[in-house]
């Protein structure tokens, strides 16, 4: 890779501001100072400094954010906080998108990257990955109304849900895995059984776990949540 793309494609610089930068000797390579951006990296082997700070390359980015009441799943919307604002300007230049959607009062793990190939895979029907969400019901909730929604439900539209499985708390409360994202597809699922949903919140993808991140803020997934998040 070209010492300037090694910049410019983390949005770390500019080709020009790569180019003013290796003017001044605030570049180097391997501990040399270097003056042409045209040379020729490894960019995982070689060490590259930025005015001393050691700057690791990264093609993807993998953000996980606790996303609160009020923001849409989106990158762009003339109407509504979009989730992307919750991260500092410098993640923001790097055009992150949501992988799936949350509904704009849905609460919980939403997870930002540009890694497109993985995002899509993790999204695909076929891979069945898991999405493990808190909610709860304006309604008590009866266990035939758990073994309904648990073996699927034919919903207005005509389609059929697949299986999922539902944890009890309390009368009105509980925990809901499913394996696909159909539209408001719990709210549906409880509304076919004459239920509203009144609190949703995502606490798991796959083997990630929301934890204790407060409400609003992000962390970058660890080594091993990319492996899950990236594996074929």
């Amino acid at each position: 890779m070209r010492l300037d793309k090694f910049f410019s494609e983390q949005k770390i610089l500019s080709r020009k501001e790569v180019g003013e930068k290796l003017k001044r000797g605030l570049i180097t390579v391997n501990g040399q100072v270097v003056k042409k951006g045209d040379i020729k990296i490894d960019e995982y082997k070689d060490q590259i400094t930025l005015e001393g700070q050691l700057i690791t390359y990264k093609k993807y980015t993998y953000i996980l954010v606790n996303k609160p009441q009020g923001y849409v799943c989106s990158t762009d919307d003339p109407r509504d906080m979009i989730v992307t604002e919750l991260l500092p300007p410098e993640l923001q230049k790097l055009d992150l998108f949501p992988c799936g959607r949350l509904d704009k009062d849905t609460t919980g793990l939403v997870i930002l990257t540009n890694d497109g190939i993985s995002s899509h895979r993790n999204l695909s029907p076929k891979h069945h990955v898991a999405k493990k969400y808190a909610f709860e019901t304006a309604d008590p909730y009866s266990d035939k109304d758990i073994q309904a929604i648990q073996n699927g439900i034919t919903l207005a539209d005509g389609y059929t849900t697949k299986p999922c499985e539902i944890e009890r708390h309390s009368q009105t409360t509980g925990y809901i895995t499913l394996t696909e994202g159909k539209y408001h597809e719990i709210k549906r699922l409880f509304g076919a059984r004459g239920n509203k949903i009144v609190g949703l919140n995502r606490v798991s993808f796959s083997e990630i776990v929301l934890g204790d991140l407060p409400l609003g803020q992000w962390r970058e997934l660890t080594p091993s949540e990319v492996e899950v998040f990236t594996r074929e």
